[in-house]
This record gives C-alpha cells, structure tokens and sequence, in this order.
C-alpha cells in the first residue's frame, strides 16, 4: 500500500497508526545511526592517519638509540608544534637545514616559540599581530592572532586579495593596540628600520613586546645599509642579494647588514630596552646561525 494512503488508513485504526509511529521513528532513528556511523568513520580514518605518523616517528627514536653520535637525528620538544619530536639535521647549514620531523620548523622559529611559551605566559590570549609571517606557528596557538604583509604601492591598512597591507614605517594601528608585536627576519628587508622600530613601539599597550629575529653579522663590527631609496628609485650600496618572500616574486631585497652594535641601534631607533637571547639547546631543537631571538620591551 501506498505510504500516504497507509498514513491516512492509520488515523483511523489506532494499532496500525502505532506501527506507523515505530516504523517512523526506526527510520529516524536508522538515520541518525547513519550520520554517525559516517562521522566515526571519518575520526576512525584520521585516527589512522595520525597513528601511521606516530609510528613513524616512533620508529626514528628507536632507531635514533642505536646510531652513533654523529647520528643526523636528535629527540626532543619542539615549541612550535607542542609535542616530543625527532630534529633532523640535512646539512651543515642548520639555520635552514636543521628540521622538525611533524612541523618542519626551524631553529630560529622554534627559538622564538620557546621565548614565548618561557617569557611570555598566557600570550596564546594576548592580542598577536605578526608581519610578513611565512608559517602559522603562532596562529595555531594564538586566540587574537592577526598578520599583515608588505604590497609595494598599497596603503596600510589596504587588502590585497584578502591580505592585509602594513608598511612597518607606517603602521595604520592605533596607538598602545597591541600585546606582541612578532617578525621574524623582516628587519633587514626594511629601507628604513628606525622608522619601523619606532612605529612599532608606537602601537605595543603598556608592557607589551616586540619579539623578533634579525640575521646579525658576528663578523660585521657597524651595521651598514646595503641600499637605500632615492627619487631616482633604488642605489644598491653593495651587491644586490636576496632573501624569499611569501608574496610577489618570491624575492625580498637585503637593504641592511646588522653587526655587534645591532641592540644599541634597535634601542635608540624604538626608544625600547631590548634583550637577546641566543641559547643552544639541541633537546628544544635550537642551534645553528643566526638563531638569536630580540625583544623589546614596552614600559609597563
């Protein structure tokens, strides 16, 4: 029989309007049974995915016990995935060839981590503006995280294709806005890094930091612009070198080399006491060049 016609024979025979209830709510129920079998089905399968990684990351510190001590593997925490892991190192260049198996960091970018996770308590809740960030390490932690990068002929405070624009010189901020201030080597790809260090220090609120890494030269005694800006356009003072960019070409013009003199510099330009903090620390996964970490401190 028909349902409708069986759904209105049932109004009128009270036995068989039951059926009719049990038999709908079985429906529903088989239904609800359904969408969760089919969830459970996709954890099981992340589960999996998960389990292999474990495994095989399991398998790389057991095997790391029996290697000998030049072995290219170590075991440690990692601060910017937050878990045990295994550090590989894939050339004698470790400040790019020093990684984390589950993340692929970096030391320097795990360095920085570790400062904040150590210096910082409770900055996963503070309001986190990073520049030019090529990963999201600190977005995977950060509640308030908001980033921004440089498009040459844009406005700060401009979106391009969803991005935000922000020109370190001329931060459209409001002023005392923001916790922690975050770049990782962006410094010397700036023309004019006095006037970026004191805008930053212009929107940090009251106790607020700027936490950042900077390539300093331990065999440059003064640091020295590499070019400069003119009318004409750009006077390279020396041979032209780059570094990648996350957006354009994929090339970011080196316009300073930092040497020995670099905290004073950064001081007087942001009017800001800084530390650096340089630890070796293979159990964390830190080591290599230029691992430094800076930060400048805004009076409470």
């Amino acid at each position: 029989m028909p349902y409708p016609r069986l759904k209105r024979l049932s109004l009128h025979v009270p036995i068989l309007g039951r059926v009719v209830q049990q038999r709908d709510e079985l429906r529903a129920l088989n239904n609800q049974l359904t969408a969760e079998l089919g969830q459970l089905t996709i954890e099981r399968d992340q589960l999996r995915k998960q389990l292999d990684e474990e495994l095989a990351i399991l398998e790389t510190i057991l095997g790391t016990v029996t290697r000998s001590q030049d072995s290219p593997y170590g075991v440690g925490y990692c601060h910017c995935c937050r878990r045990q892991s295994v550090f590989e190192i894939l050339g004698s260049w470790l400040r790019d060839e020093y990684l984390c198996l589950r993340c692929r960091s970096i030391p320097r970018q795990r360095h920085l981590q570790h400062i904040l996770d150590t210096q910082f308590p409770g900055w996963e809740q503070a309001l986190v503006h990073e520049s030019s960030p090529t990963n999201d390490f600190l977005s995977r932690w950060c509640k308030n995280y908001s980033s921004s990068q440089y498009f040459d002929g844009v406005h700060s405070g401009e979106s391009v294709d969803g991005v935000r624009c922000e020109d370190l010189e001329k931060l459209s901020f409001a002023d005392e806005s923001i916790d922690i201030f975050a770049t990782q080597d962006v410094f010397e790809h700036v023309f004019h890094p006095e006037l970026a260090a004191k805008e930053i220090a212009r929107v940090l609120k009251p106790g607020g930091a700027h936490v950042f890494t900077v390539p300093r030269l331990h065999w440059v005694e003064t640091s020295k612009p590499r070019a400069r800006l003119t009318q004409a356009g750009i006077e390279y003072l020396e041979e032209p070198s780059y570094h990648g960019n996350p957006v354009g070409d994929g090339k970011a013009l080196v316009t300073w080399d930092y040497g020995q003199d670099f905290e004073n510099l950064i001081e007087a330009w942001s009017g800001l006491k800084t530390t650096t903090y340089n630890a070796v620390d293979r159990s964390l996964g830190i080591d290599g060049e230029f691992r430094e970490v800076f930060v400048s401190r805004k009076p409470a």
